[in-house]
């Protein structure tokens, strides 16, 4: 993804203190994430979690796009290996 490391605009209560500059930084980071055409959306930081979540809604992309925790993306390797070897 470019530019990966910019803000999605959750940054603690930034959403909530700044909402109108959060959904811009939302908006702008929604627009690369749909640039990679990427089926599902990893992060290790539940606010980004939240924001990317929203962002998946507010683009209408709920269907072909999942934002998902880092853990529990490892939780559903880990579980889809055991039923592999089962």
């Amino acid at each position: 993804m470019q530019e990966a490391d910019r803000c999605c605009g959750s940054a603690g209560i930034y959403n909530i203190i700044e909402s109108e500059m959060s959904m811009k930084m939302l908006d702008y980071k929604m627009a690369r994430t749909k640039e990679t055409q990427a089926a599902t959306i990893v992060t290790a930081n539940p606010g980004c979690l939240l924001q990317m979540k929203l962002g998946i809604e507010r683009e209408g992309l709920a269907k072909t796009m999942r934002g998902v925790h880092i853990v529990d993306l490892l939780l559903e390797a880990v579980k889809k290996e055991q039923t592999v070897k089962s």
